[in-house]
């Protein structure tokens, strides 16, 4: 299984509780869309977005121009200001991990979420690499990390932004 872990493309500033892509936002989707069509990335066969409107936005081209099964997925959504850090890594933890038992090596999940989790991912996911590294630190919008699942491994492949 390969899953493309994207964050999403530039945000606005409004509405405040869930602000939409900015022009630079859109440009990074068309970008990732072409990066695909390229051949650059695999083609999804399942996309995955948190319930903010700037990642399904990120992903819409995608989706467009692949017609993969498509969820919107509070679990990936930032941490709210209620929850504590032990609930927030928690939800993350029970995403991935019900992400790792599909198992389907023939599937290729494109998720796309926020700063805030994809931080949180990289200390729990179980990878040939150390993900806490400077090298994957800092992630700006549109970044993405491509690895390839298996057995419990998260192998790193291809880094980049769109």
């Amino acid at each position: 299984m390969i899953i493309v872990l994207i964050r999403h493309g530039h945000k606005g500033s409004t509405p405040i509780s869930n602000p939409e892509l900015t022009e630079k936002g859109h440009e990074q989707s068309l970008a990732l869309a072409e990066i695909v069509q390229q051949g650059r990335l695999p083609k999804p066969t399942h996309c995955w977005f948190s319930d903010k409107i700037r990642t399904q936005q990120t992903l819409s081209e995608v989706i467009v121009r692949n017609s993969p099964v498509t969820f919107e997925k509070p679990e990936l959504s930032t941490r709210h200001h209620t929850e504590t850090s032990t609930v927030f890594r928690q939800r993350v933890q029970n995403f991935l991990t019900s992400i790792e038992q599909r198992s389907n090596a023939n599937e290729v999940h494109f998720i796309c979420t926020h700063y805030d989790w994809i931080e949180e991912a990289l200390t729990l996911i179980n990878s040939d690499k150390n993900l806490n590294s400077f090298e994957y630190s800092g992630w700006s919008p549109a970044q993405f990390l491509v690895f390839e699942v298996s057995d419990g491994t998260w192998k790193v492949g291809q880094k980049g932004v769109a």
